[in-house]
């Protein structure tokens, strides 16, 4: 069912253009992850993703969750969220990993921001370039489960 989701999620960005979702600002503020500062996430190199540069925003969401997500068959409740936004120039995509076979990683969130430029070759053609990487995750053994942190988890 995620890869289905992961498909129809692709063809509606493709098809709206990669339109700014409602709440989405200019200043990295996505509806589901706050802008990537190392007071909220562990900072990662962009490089590390495996993208090119040459990825419209649909592609480099479906390659994120390819190379980030479950390739594996899992058990129990276990879940996968991928979600894009756009606007202004910038874009995000979110992938967030819910119930791990972790004992003490509950949820990872991966949270990739973009700058969006148009293809001086093609008209309506937009690369997304990786500008930003960040991981948090939520801990089993927390004293708050639900609270994200960037640290390593007890």
């Amino acid at each position: 069912m995620m890869r289905s989701y992961s498909m129809t999620l692709a063809l509606c960005l493709a098809m709206a253009a990669c339109a700014p979702s409602p709440g989405t600002t200019t200043t990295g503020d996505w509806p589901t992850a706050p802008a990537l500062n190392p007071a909220d996430y562990a900072l990662q190199d962009t490089a590390t993703l495996g993208l090119s540069g040459a990825e419209l925003l649909p592609e480099a969401a479906a390659a994120l969750q390819a190379g980030l997500g479950s390739s594996e068959p899992v058990e129990g409740n276990y879940s996968e969220t991928l979600d894009a936004y756009s606007g202004d120039g910038r874009g995000a995509v979110v992938l967030t990993l819910n119930q791990l076979a972790d004992d003490s990683v509950r949820t990872m969130q991966h949270v990739v921001e973009f700058d969006l430029r148009p293809d001086p070759q093609v008209e309506g053609r937009v690369f997304a370039i990786p500008s930003g990487y960040g991981t948090r995750q939520r801990c089993y053994r927390a004293t708050d489960p639900d609270a994200w942190t960037n640290q390593p988890c007890p």
